[in-house]
């Protein structure tokens, strides 16, 4: 069995009563990891964070980026002392699809070139290899080409999770982006990364129709109009360009 890891913080005990009780239908028992609160640091303990990882341009970290990174930073760090293979990590916020666990009932269907499987979907759209990299069962795995967004859900190998505890903080980024974005990682790009197609699990902010839980682990940013409509214009070229969106079906 894969051994996953559910991240929750420690008041949202009705969150995780809500998602293990969908994972233990399907004879799931991930491990709880607390999640780390960056609201709880204090003013200096957040301005030192940012210091030793400056990002780009004129984006800083957010409260909430901290903390998820730093739950998903202690996670690598508990599948490196682990020694697994391969390890399973989810956020507390995500629906699941059925059929997720014959994916965990062993790894022995991973190549061990494979670095990351996405199971969660994407906010933007994505180009993937025009053929599966795997199949396991009837869920299939296509090489991811392009940035992606989301941590909801993935399988990592305990190599890669060593790769990212071995990087310098000054290369730290928020989670989604120091794992899958292929312009603004020092790692992304060099890493072999599949995409569950259709997606085994999804974010409730992003699941139409779902229960809906605020994000605990990390809030959204203000939007920038700007940056919202620069996003809007590449959306479109990857329309134009054959990218897609990766659909969830729960």
């Amino acid at each position: 069995m894969i051994p996953s890891y559910l991240i929750n913080l420690d008041r949202d005990q009705e969150r995780l009563a809500f998602v293990l009780a969908h994972f233990q239908q399907q004879g799931i028992n991930p491990e709880r990891f607390a999640a780390v609160d960056g609201r709880q640091y204090s003013e200096l303990e957040y301005q030192r964070f940012i210091a030793q990882r400056p990002r780009q341009g004129k984006k800083s970290w957010l409260r909430g980026q901290m903390g998820c990174f730093l739950s998903h930073y202690g996670v690598w760090q508990r599948i490196v002392n682990s020694r697994v293979r391969f390890a399973a990590v989810f956020e507390d916020d995500i629906h699941i699809a059925p059929g997720l666990y014959e994916l965990l009932e062993g790894d022995d269907w991973i190549a061990d070139s494979v670095d990351i499987i996405r199971l969660d979907t994407s906010t933007n759209r994505v180009r993937l290899g025009p053929e599966p990299a795997l199949q396991c069962h009837s869920h299939y795995f296509y090489r991811l080409l392009s940035t992606s967004w989301c941590t909801g859900g993935y399988i990592i190998h305990q190599r890669t999770a060593r790769q990212l505890l071995d990087l310098a903080p000054r290369y730290h980024q928020p989670s989604d982006v120091l794992l899958f974005n292929h312009e603004e990682s020092a790692i992304a790009r060099q890493l072999k990364v599949l995409q569950a197609s259709p997606a085994l699990c999804v974010q409730d902010k992003h699941h139409r129709g779902a229960v809906t839980f605020s994000s605990n682990i990390e809030a959204g940013a203000t939007r920038d109009w700007r940056l919202y409509c620069r996003q809007c214009l590449q959306g479109g070229y990857r329309y134009l360009a054959g990218y897609k969106r990766v659909e969830f079906k729960g």
